[in-house]
């Protein structure tokens, strides 16, 4: 807070996002910006009341970090920011919500926090490539794992439906 002049007035707080640690301040200008990404309330009075805004992450009273892609933050504060699950992925970079986490195509998997498309890739039994919707094997042929790989053709005298 800050009293320009003499008298009996209040004093003023600080702006949101503003904090000042100078006591019997009598300017605004003791009021310093918070660091980037992040917040205050009106009033603060400690760079330590400056914490990180949704979709960034860091230690509060420093400059914030945005959340990569594959992970979002839903609030304000230090929290971390959480991986989209398993067989989601997302492009976003400083997502502030898990709406951003999108499917992967039809018969893929992803790992949890994937940041592209090309992580979702065809189950066992699918093939096509990364990031497209796959398809299944052929009767006579297989696939045993995850992945790009191609269907392989029963050994002779055996067969697939």
């Amino acid at each position: 807070t800050f009293k320009v002049g003499n008298g009996t007035g209040a004093c003023i707080s600080c702006a949101m996002d503003l904090y000042s640690t100078t006591v019997a301040a009598v300017t605004p200008d003791t009021c310093l910006g918070c660091p980037a990404y992040t917040r205050s309330d009106i009033g603060s009075s400690v760079i330590t009341n400056c914490s990180c805004i949704a979709g960034y992450t860091g230690p509060d009273g420093e400059e914030c970090d945005a959340c990569f892609a594959g992970t979002y933050k839903v609030g304000n504060g230090t929290g971390a920011c959480i991986s989209c699950a398993m067989d989601l992925y997302s492009t976003t970079v400083a997502a502030v919500t898990p709406d951003t986490c999108l499917g992967c195509p039809a018969f893929t998997r992803s790992d949890i926090g994937s940041g592209i498309i090309t992580n979702c890739s065809c189950i066992a039994g699918y093939t096509g490539p990364d990031g497209a919707e796959c398809d299944a094997c052929r009767a006579g042929t297989f696939k045993v794992g995850n992945g790009t790989g191609t269907c392989i053709s029963c050994a002779m005298d055996l067969y697939s439906t």
